[in-house]
């Protein structure tokens, strides 16, 4: 089937040779890939655009008439014509509920997914308690140095309000982590 060319390969799929049509795939599946190598749609994975153009293939092997081009031509606008059609598909009203929605960040940070306020308020008295009893066991440097931090101070920015070097600084957040683990643990049990 190699030596065929297209046309005789096509006029031989026509007469029901599947091994012809084997063949026409085979040599144009690379074709299909590179046409879709640089899309990208939302909702959609690189196989369902490889199955929009591999349709494009099937279509131009059966829509193909002799005369007016090559068939790799007529195959070429085949393939484009069904992703140009695959974009509009995925970009239309089949895929507007992914388009106009709202990220579940911004539903939280509206306060969506917040927990009632007796609830938080619960919430807020026990984290409070919690983070007495983790202060507890922490030494004075080791507060200072969370208390920047969870402030949002970076690690120079605690050594240079504290006079300490960076590493002083990681080493006490470090003993913070190991004593907050540990007596997280321990109430745990």
């Amino acid at each position: 089937m190699k030596n065929y060319s297209d046309e005789e390969l096509i006029k031989k799929y026509r007469d029901g040779s599947q091994d012809a049509f084997n063949e026409i795939y085979s040599r144009y599946k690379n074709l299909v890939k590179y046409f879709c190598r640089n899309l990208y749609l939302l909702g959609a994975e690189e196989g369902d655009l490889i199955q929009e153009g591999m349709l494009g293939l099937i279509k131009a092997v059966n829509g193909y008439s002799e005369g007016d081009a090559s068939f790799k031509t007529y195959l070429i606008a085949c393939i484009k014509s069904s992703l140009v059609n695959a974009v509009k598909k995925y970009g239309g009203l089949k895929s507007s509920p992914l388009n106009n929605s709202i990220k579940l960040e911004t539903l939280d940070e509206i306060g969506l997914f917040s927990p009632p306020p007796e609830e938080q308020i619960v919430k807020k008295e026990q984290s409070s308690e919690l983070s007495k009893k983790i202060y507890e066991y922490l030494s004075k440097n080791e507060k200072e140095v969370l208390t920047l931090y969870l402030q949002g101070y970076s690690y120079v920015e605690i050594s240079t309000i504290l006079g300490k070097d960076t590493k002083s600084v990681d080493n006490a957040l470090s003993r913070c982590r190991a004593k907050i683990i540990k007596k997280l643990d321990k109430s745990l049990k």
